[in-house]
Formats: structure tokens, sequence, C-alpha cells
């Protein structure tokens, strides 16, 4: 696996296998495979932009949760993921169906419009364990497609 970082930060912008040929130069990266070019990023050149290669595994990747020092993942203290509802939820319900949780810590607090919600767990694409309406905030019903933010 090979990972593209923003120097000075460490923060992982992409992780990719190692099929893929990355290119960084002083005005783009291109990702390549093959010989076919899949993606030209503009804004991450030889300036501002590493690539480690042989990094381990990280199953839990989300673009910008980790950080990759050039040996080892450590997290991003800085990131808040977001995505979205795969279906409609009422005010009570204690799990909350999400895209994806690659984007959410293993347990802590996201907000749904102007609800907080604690979770203390991950379970394939649900948020679980989940305590509504807090930090003084009022238990809603949400829609599929509204967006969760990790706070």
């Amino acid at each position: 696996m090979q990972t593209i970082v923003r120097n000075g930060t460490n923060v992982s912008l992409y992780y990719l296998t190692d099929s893929k040929t990355v290119a960084i130069t002083s005005t783009e990266t291109t990702i390549s495979e093959g010989g076919t070019p899949e993606l030209i990023i503009q804004d991450c050149t030889t300036s501002d932009a590493t690539l480690h290669t042989g990094v381990d595994e990280q199953a839990a990747y989300w673009g910008w949760k980790y950080k990759h020092d050039g040996s080892s993942w450590s997290a991003n203290t800085d990131f808040k993921g977001s995505i979205e509802l795969t279906s409609d939820i009422n005010d009570s319900v204690t799990t909350i169906p999400v895209v994806n949780t690659n984007p959410f810590t293993a347990s802590g607090t996201v907000q749904i419009g102007d609800e907080k919600i604690t979770y203390t767990g991950v379970d394939g694409t649900n948020l679980t364990g989940c305590t509504r309406g807090t930090a003084s905030t009022d238990a809603a019903s949400y829609t599929s497609g509204d967006t969760v933010t990790q706070i």
C-alpha cells in the first residue's frame, strides 16, 4: 500500500494499492494504473506532498482521518468526519444507519441538524449505543441523506 501525505502535517490525502503508479511533479500529481491516468491532482505537488510506499494496511481508512510519518499511522486529531444517513430515523432510535462508518472514531459524538448524539460503537454501517439529544439539544426525526458530522 502507499499513501500521499501533505508535507508539514503528514495528513494522508490518498491511500492507494501498490498497483497504482503515482507521479508527483512540481505542477501536479498523476495517479495511473497500467499506464492510464486515473486522477490528476493540481494542488498536490513536490513542494507540498510526499509519497510513502510500503505502508501498513489501514482498514478504516478515510481521507484526512489519519497521518502517516513514513513509518506508522496515527490519528489526525483535527479530523471531523461526515457522511449521510442511509434511511429515515425517528427521535428515539439508538442505532444510526450511515453510508460508511470509516469517517468516524470508534465512539464519540455526532451532530445531525441541531441535535447532538453520543454513540458508544460502530458496527458495519451503523453508529450504535446512541444517546439522543445530548448537550441540551432536542432529539428529532431525520431523513435519509441528511448529514451526520463528528463533533
